[in-house]
């Protein structure tokens, strides 16, 4: 039988611009499958695992900035989504999930794969829907294309996020002999977004707090590259002498005066010493800031007046220290800030923040080039021989650590992207998965060994990736609980923190078709380095191995060095 109301989902679908839909099989679901799959303008990737699929969706939506659709099945299926939905809630990454169910009079009356599926992302979802079981009055028919509508201009309006649309379904799932699908004209209702201003009079306000202070300071979050917003935020940082310091996965530490060296400076046992590095007018843009040393920094001396521009549906007050919550687009926000403002006199506040970061960059190099063969040592390398134009993907834990120690700043044109809305190891595979899927430049996923096999499920699938690499940070464990304070103090700790584990990746990548490469040391690393970005038609890992006891005494010499 033809369920007109679920091929019409998929034809809104693609009248809004929709281009893929991630599928995992099932029969519930199969009406849903078959209406995208037969859809003319849908790309449908076919993962098994729920979970690596979501990430997979969720690395899609984040190369082309719209809606991916995902699709499963009934029951415990749509609770694999929760973590890559909750990662996207956060990140701020369009998603629709459409799951399949049973009609709701068979809820708790313990039939196969039911579960109580409304509602069941709760808070990690801008909205939540339930779809008609029957269809048979018009008013159904318009209230179910009304949702689909609905659920999609949510996704995407600002702060874009994920939505959720439970599908319930009775048999038959299946077309009939001679049944074809056909997809007819659909009903769109188009969202006409509002230009987000500041009126004179605020505007007028913030550009005199602007001037009454003399020590003021640029952050920059995790954002999305931007080749506008870098060139307003270098005009601003040029024409006042203001300081911009930026993460890694800020995608701005190509600004030509940033500064990247603030988790090495900002180390806590200097942070009295440092107070003279603290703004009376702090601007923060984008999501999350990777660096603790930082945010512990700026809650210990809080400026005077905190800025945070960014267009969101809820108060971003991470530093504790929020005065003005400015929503409009940063590009031109500091545009609009560069026209408005007199230009000034590099500051010794400024030159301050500018001499002690390049004295820090060099301090960094010098020590991981010559210290012992480990992970800090390896990442080091392995982004030196980033390719330019390509992008870099940045496990949790660790890896995205090391990096945002080391940075790309003589880097060109590298996109760096990291999952730290939840800040979890659960799907960094499969988000580097859905980039490299969804363009061709080269991607690089750095991770560590406990996030890799975690998500192995994200290769289980028969598409091409020859433009990925991977580079394995393997220590055999959960190597970043012994840089921390607490977990190696107690009795158990290599029992319930470290997680030891015997595991490679060689078979890994003998089963889903990949080159494999290993070192232990640095003279096997550069080797390997030089055939790892050659192009090819296999995607290929380089696995390093390295002892978890040395990481952590390499480390712990680092930060003596900024604390002594």
């Amino acid at each position: 039988m033809i369920l007109s109301h679920i091929n019409d989902i998929a034809a809104v679908c693609a009248g809004h611009g929709i281009k893929t839909a991630v599928i995992s099989p099932g029969s519930r679901s199969a009406p849903l499958t078959l209406a995208f799959d037969q859809h003319p303008g849908i790309d449908v990737k076919v993962i098994g695992d729920e979970r690596s699929a979501a990430f997979i969706a969720l690395g899609i939506a984040q190369q082309q900035r719209k809606t991916v659709v995902l699709i499963c099945t009934s029951g415990s299926a749509v609770y694999n989504y929760a973590p890559a939905i909750a990662e996207a809630y956060y990140q701020e990454i369009p998603l629709m999930v459409l799951s399949a169910d049973r009609p709701p009079e068979w809820t708790n009356q313990y039939d196969g794969q039911t579960i109580q599926q409304s509602g069941i992302f709760g808070k990690h979802v801008k909205g939540t829907y339930d779809l008609p079981v029957d269809v048979s009055h018009k008013d159904a028919m318009w209230h179910s294309n009304r949702t689909i509508n609905e659920a999609i201009n949510l996704s995407e309006s600002a702060p874009h996020g994920p939505v959720h649309i439970n599908v319930p379904l009775r048999e038959p799932f299946y077309p009939g002999m001679g049944e074809k699908i056909t997809f007819g004209q659909v009903r769109l209702i188009r969202q006409v977004d509002s230009a987000q201003t500041i009126t004179e009079n605020r505007w007028q306000e913030l550009v005199q707090l602007w001037g009454a202070y003399q020590k003021r300071l640029i952050v920059i979050g995790q954002s999305e590259m931007d080749a506008d917003l870098s060139k307003s935020l270098n005009s601003l940082a040029v024409k006042t002498g203001t300081p911009v310091i930026t993460d890694i996965i800020s995608n701005q530490q190509s600004l030509p005066d940033a500064i990247v060296n603030q988790d090495a400076i900002l180390q806590s046992g200097r942070l009295e010493a440092l107070a003279r590095f603290s703004p009376e007018l702090l601007i923060t843009v984008g999501k999350s800031l990777i660096s603790k040393n930082l945010k512990l920094f700026l809650r210990k001396f809080p400026p005077k007046s905190h800025w945070h521009i960014h267009h969101s549906d809820r108060i971003n007050d991470t530093l504790q220290n929020l005065t003005h919550w400015v929503q409009i687009p940063a590009n031109a926000f500091f545009s609009r800030l560069e026209k408005s403002v007199n230009s000034s006199v590099t500051s010794n506040f400024t030159n301050n923040w500018q001499a002690t970061d390049g004295e820090a960059g060099s301090i960094v190099s010098k020590f991981i080039e010559n210290t012992d063969f480990g992970e800090f040592q390896a990442c080091y390398y392995c982004l030196k021989a980033l390719p330019d134009n390509s992008q870099l993907h940045l496990a949790n834990s660790m890896a995205v650590r090391y990096a945002n120690l080391i940075g790309l700043k003589d880097k060109k044109n590298v996109m760096v992207f990291a999952n730290r809305g939840t800040s979890g190891i659960d799907g960094s595979n499969g988000t580097a998965v859905g980039a490299t899927l969804a363009q061709q430049s080269l991607v690089t996923l750095l991770t560590g060994d406990m996030a890799f096999f975690y998500d192995r499920n994200a290769f289980w699938h028969n598409y091409n990736l020859s433009n990925l690499r991977i580079i394995l940070l393997n220590n055999h464990g959960g190597g970043i609980f012994r840089m921390i304070n607490g977990p190696t103090n107690q009795p158990s700790y290599e029992k319930l923190f470290e997680t030891e584990q015997p595991l490679n990746a060689e078979n890994t990548a003998k089963d889903h078709g990949f080159e494999y490469y290993s070192c232990n040391d640095l003279d096997e690393l550069k080797t390997h380095l030089k055939n790892f970005y050659t192009t090819g038609e296999k995607p290929k890992i380089l696995e390093v191995f390295s002892d978890s006891k040395e990481n952590a005494r390499i480390m712990k010499s680092f930060k003596e060095m900024f604390t002594s």
